[in-house]
């Protein structure tokens, strides 16, 4: 048995000037009563209920329930008497839309801490009282507008609570719908529950065994209380303001399902950070890829050194024959870190021709190899699918060489004219390294050289190294092929790759984390902003779970599974979409992909950091919903 007494009981609301709702309040409710509250607009009638269902706090007088003072229960303590002590039946119905009748009415229950099925059947019962049972499995948006409202005393029928509060129950509804949903509220108190009722109606106030009135505060009863009906008072199943992990996991996967289009618009707006932030790190991961390869594949493979000039008469003679001497080479063989190696030497111009008889020569370099096998890894020679060896009469031409002289195919064999004496063409050079002039050159072995043109203008050395020993071997390498002049010889090498490669990747690495992290700001402010935009929208229905027992962190604990759901669902759209986007661009690019094993875990870690950040401020502000809202929303 329930019994509700206020003990001068007031209510004020401060403000710029402050408004006095309710003045000296002395009443008592047993249990079992059926009660209206009438009153102009504005007099305080609603806010007596919001006192008397412990939606709200007094700020003067006391408030007891069954004995026992209201003043000091904590936000969790008032949460629990509203789950154990009342339902509510609001104006606006508050049904969650694109649900079921079914699910609207279970919700009653939610935060009793039943079963499912339990729960299931109190609704059906409740919906068989009511007269809806055939409507169960129907969404309410296709009910009318007084089916709506008994869907809505089914959900307070199915809670169990004592004490029924009804504000304006008939406002919304005709005559006749009006009459049905009195006609279902006077059966409810029938069997013992306590029915208080708000209405402008005085013909709905008459049906009622007691009317209260306000004015200005003031809280009247007129003529006589009708004689209490000796029913026995319901009593709410299950625990009070608690509720199921696996129903809450469920009513939050219930409540995105309804609303997929705003589900899919939020989890698309997590995807896409994610997505970005996945792809941008992965392209970098490629990218790092490519640059290393790059660097080993070229330039940080090759070093160049180039004697001092050999033809002014200073260096000459000693040095004409060390740049010559096949045991130079030997030398820069013994070198750490040197793979192949070609020693060459210019002898100056000589007049070359394609046939005996032409008048007009082209002057091209003649360019002796020490070594008549020119190292394969170093130069790429086109020799018609032959064994190439340069024996006496044999030449090379440079690729642009060839062009200008209008050389045929090599499988015909093509004869030139070096100074009048004819030699057989048996290679073209297509790729010199470092050393592009050989391009324009006419290559014979060195030994043969002197016969065609006894200059000797300088000499060269195209060094091939292992990856990241091209300082090494550029410091080394001069003295081990010229000893007596490494002074003097002049060394093309590529930068410390290792360093070089190291501030483009750390560039890179920046202008891409940058990146990832706008893309992921920009996913959390997204989800933040429409997530606090959707608790908006739902005020009426966090406060209608608040009147009905849902404490704070049950709306919390709601929000925050919302949150959650799209983080992970978003992240894992977003793994995939950019597992397809870093494919799509490494194979434009041409480039070898790199994917991490982890793409996709990181990508629904990232989605859950997103859903947690994103789903804070909303999850905050769904929080401080007060259960009064759900009555003004």
């Amino acid at each position: 048995m329930v019994t509700l007494h206020t003990v001068g009981l007031g209510r004020t609301y401060a403000g710029p000037a402050s408004v006095v709702a309710l003045r000296d309040v002395n009443i008592t409710i047993n249990q079992g009563d059926y009660v209206a509250i009438q009153g102009p607009s504005g007099s305080g009638k609603s806010t007596l209920l919001n006192q008397l269902a412990l939606i709200d706090t007094p700020t003067s007088g006391d408030y007891l329930i069954d004995g026992h003072s209201t003043l000091d229960l904590t936000d969790t303590g008032r949460a629990r008497h509203r789950s154990a002590t009342f339902a509510f039946i609001f104006q606006s119905f508050h049904l969650l839309a694109g649900r079921t009748v079914l699910d609207n009415v279970a919700l009653g229950t939610l935060y009793r801490g039943l079963p499912a099925r339990t729960r299931r059947t109190h609704a059906q019962q409740s919906l068989e009282f009511v007269g809806l049972a055939h409507k169960a499995d129907q969404r309410v948006d296709t009910l009318s507008g007084g089916e709506r409202q008994r869907v809505a005393i089914a959900r307070a029928i199915a809670s169990g609570a004592p004490v029924v509060v009804a504000d304006e129950p008939t406002g919304n509804l005709d005559q006749a719908s009006g009459a049905l949903v009195m006609d279902t509220l006077e059966r409810l108190h029938a069997r013992g529950a306590t029915v208080i009722i708000v209405t402008h109606d005085a013909a709905v106030a008459e049906r009622a065994h007691r009317q209260l009135h306000v004015l200005d505060g003031h809280v009247t009863e007129a003529g006589s209380p009708s004689p209490t009906t000796a029913a026995t008072a319901p009593t709410p199943a299950g625990r009070d303001s608690r509720v199921r992990l696996l129903d809450a996991l469920t009513d939050a996967w219930r409540g995105l399902t309804t609303k997929i289009g705003r589900t899919l618009a939020l989890i698309a707006s997590v995807a896409l950070g994610v997505g970005l932030a996945l792809t941008t790190e992965g392209i970098a991961q490629t990218a790092r890829f490519q640059v290393s390869d790059i660097f080993d594949a070229t330039r940080n493979q090759r070093v160049a050194l180039t004697s001092p000039s050999l033809d002014n008469g200073v260096n000459i003679p000693h040095l004409v024959s060390a740049v010559s001497d096949p045991e130079g080479l030997q030398r820069l063989g013994t070198v750490a870190g040197l793979e192949e190696a070609a020693i060459f030497v210019n002898h100056g111009h000589a007049t070359i021709t394609t046939r005996p008889a032409d008048f007009n020569p082209q002057p091209f370099d003649v360019v002796g190899f020490v070594d008549a096998h020119l190292p394969g890894r170093l130069f790429q020679v086109d020799t018609a699918g032959a064994a190439l060896s340069l024996s006496a009469g044999d030449v090379i031409l440079g690729v642009q060489a060839a062009q200008t002289l209008n050389l045929g195919p090599l499988s015909a064999s093509p004869v030139v004219w070096i100074n009048g004496l004819p030699h057989r063409v048996v290679g073209i050079l297509t790729d010199a390294g470092l050393n592009v002039s050989l391009l324009q050159s006419v290559i014979v072995a060195e030994e043969h050289a002197p016969l065609l043109t006894p200059t000797v203008r300088y000499a060269s050395a195209e060094i091939r190294v292992v990856p990241g020993a091209a300082a090494s071997v550029a410091h080394q390498a001069p003295l081990a092929w010229l000893p007596t002049a490494a002074d003097q010889i002049r060394v093309e090498a590529p930068p410390d790759p290792t360093t070089l490669r190291d501030q483009i990747e750390a560039n890179l690495a920046t202008m891409l984390l940058t990146l990832t992290g706008v893309a992921l700001l920009a996913a959390v402010l997204s989800l933040t902003n429409a997530m606090v935009t959707a608790v908006y929208q739902r005020t009426g229905e966090f406060g209608l779970r608040r009147a009905i027992g849902a404490r704070r962190r049950h709306i919390r604990g709601l929000v925050l599974t919302e949150a959650l759901v799209i983080g992970v669902l978003g992240g894992i759209v977003g793994a995939y979409l950019s597992v397809l986007t870093i494919l799509a661009v490494t194979i434009a690019r041409g480039w070898q992909p790199v994917l991490e094993p982890g793409l996709i875990p990181l990508g629904i870690l990232g989605g859950v950091g997103v859903g947690l950040l994103g789903g804070l401020l909303a999850t905050r502000r769904a929080a401080r919903i007060e259960p009064s809202d759900a009555l003004r929303s």
